[in-house]
């Protein structure tokens, strides 16, 4: 999670790509390849990987709508820049992705909250 004394801040950052199917295509490719987000939370976004070892919580479950409306995409951004204190969560900006990227990956991670049609 975003420490308090940054989560003001963190909540004022927007994604600055819409949600289109390309960029969330993009963003598909990128949690599944690249940025290999797949091996902890999952190919349904669940949070059940293929890591065998995790220490402490499971990683998040982004199928969870409640959790989704709770977190807005700067706090997400946040935690791709600086991992998650106190879980497995690494920063993957700019060691693995591009702020581009990570934006892309949250409109995928987006889509896992969506009722599906």
């Amino acid at each position: 999670r975003v420490p308090p004394d940054q989560i003001e801040q963190a909540r004022t950052w927007v994604n600055p790509f819409p949600a289109t199917a390309d960029n969330i295509e993009k963003g598909k490719a990128l949690f599944h390849g690249k940025a290999f987000c797949v091996t902890c939370h999952g190919r349904d976004g669940t949070g059940l990987g293929d890591i065998p070892g995790l220490r402490g919580k499971l990683p998040r479950n982004f199928t969870d709508r409640v959790w989704q409306k709770t977190r807005t995409d700067g706090e997400l951004f946040w935690i791709l820049r600086n991992g998650s204190p106190g879980t497995d969560m690494a920063p993957f900006i700019p060691l693995v992705l591009t702020e581009e990227e990570a934006w892309q990956v949250l409109l995928y991670v987006r889509s896992f909250g969506r009722p599906s049609d």
